[in-house]
């Protein structure tokens, strides 16, 4: 990987962070990974391990796609709204399912 495909992964990652209202502090935290190596990645001048992309992905509820390439997967791929759904409470999952139902019958 490029420097220049690092930094502008780590962009991504910052974006979505600064979306989610979390401090790279929080973030990192939120992942089980350091905050001087998470701001690292952000700037682009330290890689991940799959591990830590994983961890990564699931916290900033981007699929691994989206935060290597910038680009999401094929029309299949449900990799994000699965993560969504897997860190949702048993009562979060029914409210998203009655919410997804909804949308569905709307028809638009």
């Amino acid at each position: 990987m490029t420097k220049e495909e690092r930094v502008a992964m780590g962009q991504r990652l910052r974006q979505q962070r600064n979306r989610l209202g979390l401090t790279r502090e929080q973030f990192a935290e939120l992942a089980d990974i350091g905050a001087g190596y998470y701001g690292q990645i952000e700037v682009g001048t330290s890689q991940m391990s799959i591990d830590t992309l994983m961890k990564v992905a699931r916290t900033s509820r981007l699929s691994m796609e989206y935060i290597l390439s910038g680009e999401e997967g094929g029309e299949t791929d449900l990799g994000s709204l699965e993560t969504l759904l897997r860190s949702c409470t048993p009562r979060e999952l029914r409210l998203a399912e009655k919410v997804l139902q909804l949308f569905l019958l709307r028809g638009d």
